[in-house]
């Protein structure tokens, strides 16, 4: 099990260093990784993308999927990545964001992740205690994660009001012809997409999203792909 994340201070981390190099460890036995709609059309050729309904509200939170069970990652081998496109959330990975308050995050980084140091890589704090420009560049990707991430939030809130989500488990038929299913998705709806009033409809290309839309219907068709990384075993 992973290390909880810890909120990164200069006086805690000030010795800290990241290596250059991807970790796995933050994608190993993990089935879905979360994504925004600003990463749908790079996503949707590799990934089957769902959508996963909040337990105590009516929010649905879009995720690529990588395995066809619970905590089982078809793109990780060996300990290596054989994936194409790595969502941003993940692709931070030592750094996290945590939520301080209502209205705070609070930037997190996991103090046992396998590509942290306290010797060699990239310094987040020079001799003088300031930030340097590499832990700059990690700062600048989160407050750009958090924008891309609000207008993601409000235009799949949009989608929610008008009605287009749909409980549908992810089913399949596995290498060996029995049908299985994966329960606890949603996807958007694509008889009521477009059955949408021309007004709702300029309303979605209005937000830039109908891109994002088709890639999620193209999407399914990876579901295939799936299958056939299942290991042999999990045929019979």
């Amino acid at each position: 099990m992973l290390a909880q994340p810890v909120a990164l201070t200069q006086d805690q981390h000030k010795d800290l260093r990241i290596l250059p190099k991807f970790s796995v460890e933050i994608l190993e036995n993990r089935h879905v990784a979360p994504l925004m709609l600003q990463e749908f059309t790079a996503a949707a050729p590799f990934y089957p993308i769902f959508f996963l309904k909040a337990a105590d509200a009516d929010v649905y939170n879009p995720v690529a999927v990588f395995g066809l069970q619970e905590a089982q990652n078809l793109f990780l081998e060996n300990g290596e990545w054989k994936g194409e496109y790595v969502p941003a959330g993940i692709r931070a990975y030592p750094f996290t964001l945590a939520q301080a308050t209502d209205e705070q995050l609070v930037l997190c980084v996991n103090e046992q992740a396998d590509n942290v140091s306290r010797t060699e890589g990239q310094a987040l704090f020079d001799a003088e205690g300031k930030a340097t420009e590499f832990f700059d560049g990690i700062n600048t990707f989160f407050k750009d994660y958090i924008d891309a991430n609000t207008v993601s939030r409000n235009i799949l809130n949009q989608i929610t009001e008008m009605g287009l989500f749909k409980a549908d488990g992810l089913q399949y038929r596995d290498l060996a012809g029995n049908e299985r299913r994966l329960n606890g998705f949603h996807v958007i709806d694509r008889e009521k997409f477009d059955a949408l009033s021309d007004e709702q409809f300029l309303q979605l290309r209005k937000f830039g999203v109908l891109p994002a839309i088709y890639a999620h219907f193209t999407s399914l068709e990876r579901i295939g792909v799936l299958i056939a990384r299942l290991p042999a075993a999990a045929a019979v």
